[in-house]
């Protein structure tokens, strides 16, 4: 059973939320339509666990920079997950990446969003207000950030850094 702990509106019927589901605390990025007077999710978004999440947050100022200098900027949030701007582009892409067979580069996939301008804004307004009401988040900490992964050895053996290329050791 989901349990939402926030819903805010981000503008043309797109939601960031927090939810409880099968135990576990994600945030959603997503559209919604508007069907029989009641708004429902759509596939178009993405579901972040809480450590994906903060690795967004903790480069909105990347990302920022990467819009204001139209140049193309590309962070990977985990399990190929990606946030991206393109070359010339004024939006953010929240995407899933996937890599098909026998193929050395990873394709987005038709999983995500892609935010507009004033989406993106209130997106990084909101993001302190989520905190407030999924207080988990202060005690995340992203694998990248993790002491196993001072070393090149720690990221090739993080099936989250490196879902692609992933083998025990």
């Amino acid at each position: 059973m989901d349990k939402t702990r926030c819903k805010i509106e981000l503008g043309n019927n797109r939601f960031v939320q927090a939810t409880e589901w099968n135990d576990e605390i994600r945030i959603d990025v997503r559209e919604w339509e508007l069907k029989d007077e009641k708004l429902i999710p759509t596939k178009k978004g993405i579901s972040f666990p809480l450590h994906r999440w903060k690795l967004l947050v903790d480069n909105f100022e990347f990302l920022d920079q990467a819009l204001t200098e139209k140049r193309v900027y590309q962070s990977h949030l985990g399990g190929n997950v990606y946030a991206s701007v393109q070359i010339k582009s004024v939006c953010l892409d929240l995407r899933q990446h996937w890599l098909p067979p026998n193929n050395t580069e990873i394709v987005p996939t038709k999983k995500g969003i892609c935010l507009r301008p004033a989406e993106y804004v209130k997106l990084k307004d909101v993001a302190s207000v989520i905190g407030d009401f999924v207080p988990e988040l202060c005690s995340i900490v992203p694998c990248p950030y993790s002491s196993d992964h001072q070393n090149q050895l720690g990221f090739f053996r993080c099936s989250e850094c490196n879902p692609d290329h992933f083998t025990e050791w």
